[in-house]
């Protein structure tokens, strides 16, 4: 009998979560067939790194989605990377490192940094920032990010390295249903919720038309959402027909 609680960012019910890791963990813990409470707690940094998601395991705390998966392949053989030649699974690690390593600087760049994004993103996730807090934020992830490198690049050279990055998900898919196995696997966990996030945030950015330059991204987006997040994808339908 497990006891698995998924701490994660708010998201509307039956939809897939604004954070990638977040989604990623979510995905997994589905797909390893695991019971779990999702909790979404008003202020991350009640963690000891600050940040989400985090699994508890009864009395064990597990931060950062990469050391929740090895969690679960350590305790309950979840490895899920069936069908994965060992090629494929070198090939499935050097894409989730682009992901969370670089890609990622694009998606919250555009979120927080850029004025437009901005503009949806405290709505949606902070009613507005009435108290200012998500200022700091915005302000931390500006210099970090330009720390890194990638902020010190103008908007045309950041949006040339995204595009690029989706472009090799897209080329890598080919017309494959799932990467590179014919069933989902870890790596679908993180791409799904990178693509997810791309193109079907409730925050538009210039990441929507990007990624829309791929049928095949948007066709596995939508099974991805039929497999993981049925609700969402009706909701979505419904928006689209009215």
């Amino acid at each position: 009998m497990t006891s698995l609680t998924l701490y994660a960012f708010p998201t509307a019910p039956g939809y897939f979560n604004a954070s990638p890791y977040c989604g990623k963990v979510d995905i997994l813990l589905k797909e390893a067939g695991l019971e779990f409470t999702t909790v979404m707690p008003e202020d991350p940094k009640g963690f000891s790194k600050g940040k989400l998601p985090v699994l508890k395991d009864g009395d064990q705390i597990i931060e950062d989605s990469e050391f929740i998966r090895l969690h679960l392949i350590e305790k309950y053989r979840a490895t899920l990377d069936q069908g994965l030649s060992l090629e494929a699974k070198a090939v499935g690690h050097a894409v989730c490192r682009m992901l969370e390593e670089r890609t990622i600087y694009g998606l919250a760049w555009s979120r927080w940094v850029e004025d437009e994004g901005w503009a949806q993103a405290k709505e949606i996730f902070m009613e507005g920032d009435p108290h200012g807090f998500g200022e700091t934020m915005r302000r931390e992830i500006r210099e970090g990010y330009t720390y890194a490198g990638y902020g010190r690049h103008s908007a045309d050279e950041q949006r040339q390295f995204i595009k690029t990055d989706i472009d090799c998900l897209a080329n890598l898919l080919g017309e494959q249903d799932w990467f590179l196995a014919n069933q989902p696997t870890y790596l679908d966990a993180t791409v799904f919720s990178f693509v997810a996030n791309f193109y079907a945030s409730p925050i538009k950015t210039w990441l929507i038309p990007i990624t829309a330059q791929h049928d095949n991204l948007i066709a596995y987006f939508e099974r991805g959402m039929e497999r993981w997040y049925p609700d969402g994808m009706y909701m979505l339908e419904r928006e689209a027909a009215e």
